[in-house]
């Protein structure tokens, strides 16, 4: 049994490090009906901004249309079949087999109200729609999202919010749909990124009249010498015999029938000649744009090997265009798309926590050990998926609300891990893993508004004080929220438990206390950096903006707490309980100044942001009330039971 507890730990490690190799040298070698989606999706494209591999482009723009990077065809039959469809499988689709694509259900739609607007059926559960669905009410919906948007954001009720987003989900498809975005180097001697679109549009410019001219005698000529073929298209547009001679008996009718079914068919048929022949110039013209309607063919037609020779043309032929180390960047992105660090980071936290909680009950130092090692390999984990993005963007840690959460995450993680190697008691190890989960998660809503990399808000305008003012700023948030845990572990173990009797009850308070003296350290020296900064970018050093207010009261609440405690006003329970509120105060500041809509900071506006926030105040209110409870009626601090 001790030999089994010795090498608990090192199992629990062994088992998440070959999980953690098998998905990261496993991602890239999928292959769809035998085409490798993988590689199609490191082909470089430009989008928001940046060059970006096509799988982030798919996956940005699925993620923000359906909420989800991967989608559920519908096989109709006697048994409905439901198939897993990847983003880069979706975008492919939407490219080269349109009328399958516009049946894949991804609008998500839930407001009754516009369910009734567009006639669509309630769907509990998804609440998703097709384009095909959803485009039958075009020019209602239209209507109504222009009229929508011209009113203040504030001033829209929730059903025309509702609109304007499904509205810009809406265009956006629409764009995809019409090879409006994103954009590639069109041809070796012009390095400017352009549109697939704008590539038919300049061929159709350079050959098209041409085109439509041969198109056009071509069905003449063959309608002329197969009079059969006229008769079979007048049933297909007139459909009834007996109509088409009553069409037959008004003046001229043979003619203008003729002339309507004629013009019908010369106009499909003339725009298939003029795409054929375009595409047949297109590796002259545009050389890029061939290999990318090559791919597209080969995917249309299940063509694996045809499929995977156009991607890497395709990526021969727009490597030496791209800036230097730009290819590296791209490959690396896709890479850690198909790893998927964060989500990994996410399971392994869950272990964190689990294992930390469980050795307060049973079997302390194996799963307190097997936490600590499962915390270390996590924080490999996620200090690796931070490098790549900034090797990505070529940026610090901090540029958006979505890097904060992670960064947070990885700050408290480490943080945790420092006083778990001093204190051995699973304090450490169970909050990092609490907190690392909980931003993880945060990540990932925010990560629903699409490309978690994009361009930098204006006021995030240089590397210097990206890397300095944002970065100390955002670890005062994170000692903060490692103290204010800290302070959840003290009063739920000492309302509820006896374990805090004693030494332990002191060292968690120790904890606490020597937290919140870094945060405020933190804290005070990543403000008075954003003074500095606002001095040299705006001319002033303190203007009352929200952000700046938010980032002075985290300040002055740890020193609230550190004098509170020096003069004795409160002890062990009631700095905890402060510590709690301090959630609070951190919360304000990191996100509720953001959906004010006020001030330089203004970004990152989100309604559910607001409701998450309210939420999280109202949970920690509840837990500083429980503090607040009499230390008598504590488990571990009111009067021991008496001895039978």
């Amino acid at each position: 049994m001790k030999t089994f507890e010795r090498f608990f730990p090192f199992g629990i490690l062994a088992v998440a490090v070959l999980m953690l190799a098998g998905k990261f040298f496993g991602a890239p070698a999928g292959r769809v009906r035998e085409m490798s989606l993988y590689e199609a999706g490191r082909l470089p494209v430009q989008h928001g901004g940046r060059v970006q591999p096509l799988d982030s482009f798919a996956r940005n723009s699925l993620t923000i249309i359906s909420g989800k990077q991967e989608v559920e065809e519908i096989i109709p039959g006697p048994e409905k079949k439901v198939v897993t469809r990847s983003a880069m499988e979706w975008l492919l689709d939407v490219w080269s087999r349109s009328a399958k694509a516009d049946n894949y259900r991804i609008f998500r739609i839930e407001h009754p109200q516009v369910l009734r607007l567009l006639k669509l059926d309630d769907r509990p559960g998804s609440y998703r729609y097709s384009w095909a669905e959803v485009s039958a009410s075009h020019d209602l919906l239209i209507a109504r999202v222009d009229s929508a948007s011209r009113k203040d954001r504030e001033q829209r009720s929730l059903e025309e919010a509702k609109l304007v987003e499904l509205g810009s989900h809406y265009k956006l498809y629409f764009e995809i749909r019409n090879r409006q975005k994103p954009g590639f180097i069109p041809a070796p001697d012009d390095a400017k990124w352009t549109t697939y679109e704008d590539v038919l549009h300049a061929a159709a410019e350079k050959f098209g009249p041409a085109a439509r001219a041969d198109a056009a005698r071509a069905v003449q000529a063959e309608m002329d010498s197969r009079p059969e073929t006229f008769t079979l298209l007048i049933k297909k547009h007139i459909g009834d015999e007996s109509i088409l001679e009553q069409a037959r008996r008004k003046p001229d009718g043979e003619e203008k029938v003729r002339e309507f079914v004629f013009t019908e068919e010369v106009r499909e048929r003339t725009a298939k000649a003029v795409r054929d022949q375009m595409i047949d110039q297109l590796p002259q013209t545009f050389p890029v744009a061939a290999h990318l309607e090559a791919v597209l063919d080969a995917y249309r037609r299940d063509d694996a090997g045809a499929f995977d020779t156009a991607v890497a043309a395709y990526h021969t032929a727009v490597a030496p265009e791209l800036p230097a180390g730009q290819v590296s960047r791209v490959a690396t992105e896709s890479r850690t798309n198909a790893f998927d660090p964060f989500l990994q980071c996410s399971v392994l936290y869950i272990g964190v926590a689990v294992f930390a909680a469980l050795s307060w009950l049973v079997w302390q130092k194996p799963l307190n050990r097997a936490a600590f090692y499962l915390a270390c390999v996590t924080l490999v984990v996620h200090t690796a998926a931070l490098a790549a993005r900034m090797y990505i963007g070529n940026r610090p840690p901090v540029t958006n609300l979505y890097s904060s959460a992670v960064f947070i995450g990885w700050g408290g993680l480490l943080l945790c891990i420092t006083l778990e190697n001093w204190y051995r008691n699973g304090v450490g190890t169970f909050v990092a893993g609490f907190l690392g989960f909980a931003t993880v998660r945060i990540a990932r809503f925010l990560g629903a508004s699409g490309d978690t990399l994009e361009m930098l808000q204006a006021v995030l305008d240089t590397n210097l004080w990206l890397s300095t003012h944002v970065t100390i700023v955002s670890l005062g948030y994170v000692a903060t929220f490692v103290a204010g845990l800290i302070a959840f572990v003290y009063i739920g173990r000492g309302m509820f438990t006896t374990q805090l009797r004693g030494e332990e009850g002191r060292r968690i308070s120790g904890m606490i206390y020597g937290v919140i003296c870094f945060a405020t350290l933190l804290s005070f020296v990543g403000t008075v950096l954003g003074g500095i900064w606002a001095d040299q970018s705006w001319g002033r050093f303190w203007g009352w903006d929200p952000k700046e207010n938010g980032a002075v009261l985290i300040v002055i609440w740890n020193s609230l707490i550190l004098h509170a405690r020096w003069g004795g006003l409160v002890k062990a329970r009631g700095m905890a309980v402060l510590a709690v509120l301090g959630n609070m105060v951190c919360a304000w500041s990191w996100f509720g100044t953001n959906q004010l809509g006020i001030g330089l900071h203004a970004y990152g506006f989100d309604n559910r942001l607001a409701t998450g926030c309210a939420v999280f105040w109202i949970f920690n209110l509840m837990v500083a009330a429980l503090g607040l409870v009499p230390l008598r009626f504590w488990a571990s601090f009111g009067p021991e039971p008496a001895k039978a």
